[in-house]
């Protein structure tokens, strides 16, 4: 190889090296310093502030300067081709987080994931976030009362012609759940004696929120209080929901409500079909919706 051509292959490779080495400053990643919009630092600036802060298990990074919000702990950012670097993921999941979540933070409006499962918030967060999140757009994982007021969800099923065809099941906010269904005994071909089997189960909090908002959707509390058909033996489904804790009774007998109730109860039924139960114990009879106290199971 000649002389002219050994230099000529070193600067070919000189440049090419170059050329790599700005290419990969050009696709810096967000986290590595590059900024978020004022709008959106102001938004984390003001939950810090509203939630403690300072008393968080894991607060690294938070109100450093600005161009470093996307290194703070728990935020993830993402560039966009026309807008400033955004938030897109908020993992503050177990973290100490105490008070309310600010109206603010409905300033993030790139935001994809919401994780606040496990702290000590209270009170509902702000209705923008509840739209994304309805809506599909927004990812968040937490307790019920930050989705939703309703408390409770008290359901039963009784068909007045049928043997051991009653079924009650309660969902709570707080994710417990109970279920009372009769059973026949079966001890004989002529046996008609019952018993209550008693299941305890678990409820997520979205999936709880979630089948709080169909209720609503479907305009559960403008429901009337009773509806029924002049119709012997037939089936009624008697629905409590407690929210803000005051209680809505819907009593329907025979189909005869409107078909907003019943996709309410299609929806209750769906969601207590696909939980997980556990059998607690058993009862000489199952407590009526009419009750206001259930027996704690053993």
């Amino acid at each position: 190889m000649s002389r002219i051509t050994s230099v000529m292959v070193l600067m070919a490779a000189f440049l090419a090296c170059a050329e790599c080495s700005e290419r990969g400053t050009s696709s810096e990643s967000p986290s590595s310093g590059k900024g978020i919009s004022a709008q959106e630092r102001q938004a984390l600036v003001t939950l810090y502030e509203a939630t403690e802060g300072n008393h968080w298990k894991n607060h690294d990074g938070w109100l450093g300067p600005a161009g470093s919000e996307c290194t703070w702990f728990g935020v993830q950012c993402e560039p966009s081709a026309t807008e400033s670097t955004t938030v897109i993921d908020l993992d503050l999941s177990e973290n100490n987080l105490r008070g309310r979540i600010p109206e603010a933070i409905g300033q993030l409006v790139h935001l994809q994931t919401l994780f606040l499962f496990h702290n000590d918030l209270s009170g509902r967060l702000p209705d923008p976030l509840i739209q994304q999140w309805l809506s599909g757009s927004l990812w968040v994982n937490a307790e019920a009362p930050l989705l939703t007021d309703v408390s409770e969800i008290d359901y039963e099923f009784a068909a007045s012609a049928m043997l051991c065809a009653r079924h009650r099941v309660v969902l709570r906010s707080d994710s417990t759940a109970m279920r009372f269904t009769e059973r026949c005994r079966k001890a004989s071909p002529k046996d008609r004696r019952t018993f209550c089997e008693v299941e305890k189960g678990h409820i997520w909090g979205e999936e709880f929120a979630m089948l709080a908002w169909a209720l609503e959707k479907n305009g559960y509390f403008t429901l009337q209080p009773e509806y029924d058909r002049n119709i012997t033996d037939s089936a009624l489904v008697s629905t409590r929901v407690t929210r803000n804790g005051k209680k809505y009774d819907v009593v329907e007998y025979a189909g005869g409500g409107p078909h907003e109730l019943w996709m309410i109860q299609l929806a209750i039924e769906g969601v207590s079909a696909t939980m997980e139960w556990s059998k607690a114990e058993t009862l000489p009879e199952c407590p009526r919706w009419s009750k206001a106290e259930l027996p704690a199971p053993k």
